[in-house]
C-alpha cells in the first residue's frame, strides 16, 4: 500500500510507518491541534451510522478506527487494514471490542465481495504507487455492498509554501491522484469532493443494483 522507506531503502509496493508511536506525535503537530476535529468530521462524512460494518483501508495506529467504531455501536463493527504489523499490533492493543485489525494492502485485500457498508481511506492514497492506485480503487469498490459509500480524504496540495512546519513536509510526496476519475474508474458515482483542514475528501457511493 504504501511505499515503504527505511534505512533508506525503497520497495515499489508501498511503503509502510512502521513507527506507529512517532507518527502519531507528528500527526498531532501537523493538524496543529485539530486532528480530532478533522477525523470527526471524516467519520461524519463517511456516513456510517449504527450498525454498519465499515472498512478502513491504511488505517496506520487505528486512530479513524476507533472513531468509525464508535460510530457504528451498537451493533456495527470496524474492520482496519494496514501493510504495517507494528501499526497492526498497535491498533489492535487500543481498538474497542467491535473493531478487528489485519495486515493488508489496498491493491490485494483478502476480503469478500460486496461486504462492506462504508470504506474509508485517509492519508493512504499519497503513499500508493500510482501505478497500482487503479488497483487499489477496484478494490474498494469490490469489497463495497452496492448502495455502500466510500470516503477518501489525502492531503490537498500546498504549493508555494515553506516545507519547514511538519505538515509541510508530509506534504511535499503528496502527487496522490484521488479524485473522482480513480473513483468513477473503479464504477462508483461521485456524490461530493470538498475540503477539510490541510485535506480533501470525495465522497462516493457504489450504485445498487437493478
Amino acid at each position: 500500500m504504501y511505499q515503504r522507506i527505511r534505512q533508506g531503502r525503497s520497495d515499489p509496493e508501498g511503503a509502510t510507518i512502521d513507527r506507529v508511536r512517532m507518527h502519531e506525535i507528528v500527526s498531532e503537530i501537523a493538524f496543529l491541534g485539530r486532528r480530532r476535529r478533522v477525523y470527526a468530521r471524516i467519520t461524519a462524512l463517511s456516513g456510517a451510522k449504527p450498525g454498519d460494518r465499515v472498512l478502513d483501508v491504511g488505517c496506520s495506529g487505528g486512530y479513524l478506527a476507533r472513531l468509525l467504531a464508535a460510530a457504528v455501536t451498537p451493533n456495527g463493527r470496524v474492520t482496519g487494514v494496514d501493510p504495517s504489523i507494528p501499526a497492526i499490533s498497535y491498533a489492535t492493543k487500543r481498538g474497542p471490542a467491535n473493531c478487528s485489525f489485519a495486515v493488508g494492502v489496498a491493491q490485494d485485500l483478502d476480503l469478500p465481495v460486496r461486504c462492506f457498508d462504508v470504506v474509508t481511506c485517509t492519508l493512504a492514497v499519497h503513499h500508493i504507487p500510482a501505478e497500482v492506485r487503479p488497483a487499489a480503487f477496484g478494490e474498494l469498490f469490490r469489497v463495497t455492498r452496492p448502495g455502500g459509500r466510500l470516503l477518501v480524504a489525502d492531503f490537498r496540495p500546498q504549493a508555494k509554501h515553506p516545507a519547514l512546519h511538519p505538515a509541510r513536509r508530509m506534504m511535499r510526496h503528496n502527487n496522490a491522484d484521488l479524485r473522482d476519475d480513480l473513483a468513477t474508474a473503479a464504477g462508483f458515482e461521485i456524490e461530493a469532493a470538498g475540503d477539510l483542514p490541510m485535506l480533501r475528501y470525495v465522497q462516493a457511493v457504489r450504485p445498487g443494483e437493478a
